[in-house]
Parts: C-alpha cells; structure tokens; sequence
C-alpha cells in the first residue's frame, strides 16, 4: 500500500465510475482519492415514521448498544474499538449526526461539506468505511475456512486497506487484515443481469470459500452488486454491510454509511423492513447492465 497514490492516479477514472454506483464508496478528492460523484443519501426516499435512528452522539446510547453487543458475544475490546470510532467521526463531524432518535426522512448528510471538514484533522485517514465498521464486530464470528480460491484484482478494497493503515488508532491484526481480505474479497461472474443467476453464483462462492457465520445473536448482512465497468472482467462485490440483532420485537440495524459519513442505529420492525430500506437507497443502477443486488443475512440471500 506505500505506492497506494500512485496506483490510484492510474486507476482514477475506472474507479470514479465504480463510485456511481458504490455504497461505501469514498467521498474524497483534494488528498490523492476520488470524490464519490453522487449524493449518497437515500436516492428514492424511504419512509415509515415507526422507523427511528439514532447517531449514536450520547454515552446513554453508546452504552445501551454496548450492553446488546456484549449480550450477543462480542469481546468488550471489539465493542470498545468500535465506538472509539464512533467518538472519531462524531466529534471530527459534529455538524453531519444528530443527537437523539430521529426518523429517516430527517437524514440530511453532504457528503462534501463533510470531506472538507474531515481532510483538516485527517488529511491521509479517510475515514471507516461499512465493511470495516462491520468487521470490526464480526471478525471472530466470519470464518473463511478455505482462502485458496481465485483472485482477482483487489482494487475494489484498495480504500479499506488503505484507511486501515492510516487509522490513527489501529486494532486489526494480521490475521485480522487476512480474513477481511477473503471475506469481502470480489467474485469473479458473468455479465448476465438475471439476479436469479448471479444469485447462484454467490452461493457457490460462498460454498467454496467455506464462509461460516458462526453468531446468530448478532448477524452479517450485505448488499452484492453486479460490477460491469470493464465488461471483460465483471465481478460481485459486498458493496454494503452492517450488523442486526433482535431485540423487544424489533430488529436494529447498524452500519456505517460511508467512509466519510456517520453511523447509524436504526430500529426496525423486521428484516423483510431493512431489505426494503435498502432496496431504495442502493439500487442505484441505470445502465441496464448490471443484475439487481443481491442482499444477505448470513448464508441466507434475497
């Protein structure tokens, strides 16, 4: 990753283009990395006023959700690392959270103001994206028990790799940059647009890597889009990720928008509810070339 500037200045313009449609995609552009070229708030508004989120500013909430990881077999140290990154972003972006419970259709986040703040107190950090925000959590509970599969070109965590490097404070082992690498590592497809089909690919990947989820407390789920930029090489990427749990009859889901935009806490009345909040925020296709996304909680697709 030393020569990481150098590498993005060849790949500039094919990873602009990844950034249309990158849910996690970076924001930024003065330092050496790309500015994401579309507003990441959500394109076709969703709203359901029973649906409340928090940013998670005050210490009664960051305590609350402490207490539900802990209660779902999270490490404390894991928990800890986690809101120390809350705390990061919070108070290096005061003006993009909110404090309190909110509802969705108060979500107002520009992604431009916030990188203009943020590269004044890290001009070479660009912040945690959704996977490492989930990894972080799960990295105990997502096994890859065979890492000998086909690679390809690792660009599309080119940013995860690189921002974990920069962290002001580092919690990631080795072994821990290894499995975030297999895990979210881009799958190999076709250019078909049959989500059905691409549906099966993924299964099959997942079978061959041997990904086991072995916590069913707190649970993965992800976005996979259908990457078609370079149409010789076309791939499936876990473009967005999070964490949900039950609790009071109600599902929460926490995820980490963007490398430069907050966390969220958001209560939910089910899961089918989060695909639907997902379903229009990320679907972001207009080219007609990719397949739906595909969305996952566990070994479980949708």
């Amino acid at each position: 990753m030393k020569n990481f500037k150098r590498i993005l200045s060849v790949l500039l313009i094919s990873v602009m283009v990844t950034a249309l449609f990158s849910a996690c995609a970076d924001n930024s552009s003065d330092n050496g990395y790309v500015r994401d070229l579309r507003s990441s708030g959500i394109t076709d508004p969703y709203v359901n006023p029973d649906v409340k989120f928090s940013n998670l500013t005050s210490k009664e909430d960051q305590d609350e959700l402490g207490r539900d990881l802990e209660k779902a077999g999270i490490k404390q140290s894991y928990i800890k690392d986690f809101i120390d990154y809350v705390n990061i972003y919070n108070e290096t972006a005061p003006g993009s959270v909110l404090d309190g419970w909110n509802t969705l259709d108060k979500v107002s986040y520009d992604p431009y103001e916030i990188q203009d703040v943020w590269v004044q107190k890290y001009p070479d950090f660009v912040g945690v994206c959704c996977r490492m925000a989930t990894f972080a959590l799960l990295r105990d509970d997502i096994v890859v028990n065979n890492a000998d599969f086909e690679k390809i070109s690792p660009w599309s965590l080119a940013f995860d790799l690189n921002s974990f490097e920069m962290m002001p404070e580092k919690y990631m082992t080795d072994e821990d940059l290894k499995a975030f690498e297999d895990f979210y590592a881009p799958i190999p497809t076709s250019l078909s647009t049959d989500k059905e089909e691409q549906k099966k690919v993924l299964a099959q990947a997942l079978e061959e890597r041997g990904i086991e989820f072995k916590n069913s407390e707190l649970k993965f789920i992800g976005l996979v889009t259908h990457n078609t930029i370079d149409e010789a090489n076309p791939f499936l990427f876990l473009d967005h990720a999070g964490v949900i749990y039950e609790k009071n009859g109600s599902v929460y889901l926490l995820e980490k928008l963007a490398f430069q935009e907050p966390y969220q806490w958001i209560e939910f009345p089910s899961e089918e509810e989060i695909i639907k909040y997902f379903e229009s925020k990320y679907n972001l296709d207009t080219t007609g070339k990719m397949s739906e996304p595909i969305y996952m909680i566990n070994e479980k697709l949708f």
